[in-house]
């Protein structure tokens, strides 16, 4: 039995490097790791850091509903993941707009922060930023204020904050994750200061096979504009969406 489990472990850190070195535009690559992680997964079927990989791995072929369901079954079955398995399902569980499972897994880590700051450092921002908490946001990029990251959040968060916009960024939020959280592959953000601010751009991945994505751009844009005008303020400018297919994720 303990060699069993010693091989099997030397079997999920070989596939866990692999999975690594992966791009998301290579789907050939991809799904010959995906069928060595479901090799692996008839093995020991009740693996919860088999199946983290093998929902990782759907996401970057293309198949999120596939993954949300492994998602599911991996966190069902729980247990103690080993850390890098345990951050690879806390991005995913954003990546897939599943927050109430990623709030639960990364509750302790905001609870102790300057430890977890250490270890899930986007995952916290892209948990905060999803949920449009600015207050856990502020919290997360206060850990290191010289980080040039951090400080051109901190910035994004001191203007909704002088600006008293925090709710209305929170209710944007949650709109966007309501109409869109079942669809998306991956959520991610980039910072950009070269106007003088910070300005936040959300990028939603979908699925290769969506060839919608300009419609959804449009589609945010006027639920926006439509919040903004039903609750009586500006929209402001310095939060923006763009959607894009998974293939283009720069990394993964």
């Amino acid at each position: 039995m303990q060699n069993f489990i010693r091989n099997t472990t030397t079997q999920i850190d070989n596939l866990y490097s692999k999975i690594k070195a992966l791009k998301c535009n290579n789907t050939n690559a991809i799904m010959q790791v995906l069928a060595e992680a479901e090799r692996l997964n008839l093995q020991d079927p009740n693996n919860a850091e088999i199946l983290v990989m093998q929902a990782h791995l759907q996401i970057m072929n293309s198949q999120e509903q596939k993954a949300r369901a492994i998602a599911r079954h991996a966190w069902e079955i729980g247990g103690d993941l080993r850390i890098v398995f345990e951050k690879m399902f806390a991005g995913d569980l954003v990546n897939l707009g599943m927050t109430e499972m990623a709030g639960i897994l990364l509750r302790p880590h905001f609870e102790n922060l300057q430890q977890g700051i250490k270890i899930f450092p986007l995952e916290m921002v892209r948990f905060a930023l999803m949920v449009g908490n600015i207050d856990l946001l502020s919290r997360v990029v206060g850990t290191f204020p010289t980080n040039p990251l951090f400080a051109a959040l901190m910035q994004f968060v001191r203007t909704y904050q002088r600006l008293r916009y925090t709710t209305h960024f929170a209710n944007i939020q949650k709109l966007i994750a309501d109409n869109f959280g079942q669809q998306i592959c991956g959520y991610d953000f980039n910072c950009y200061t070269d106007r003088g601010f910070t300005d936040v751009e959300i990028v939603l991945y979908f699925s290769n096979y969506d060839f919608d994505l300009k419609r959804h751009s449009e589609t945010i844009n006027n639920y926006i504009n439509k919040y903004c005008s039903s609750a009586g303020v500006k929209r402001i400018n310095n939060l923006s969406y763009v959607c894009r297919n998974i293939k283009d994720y720069p990394e993964f």
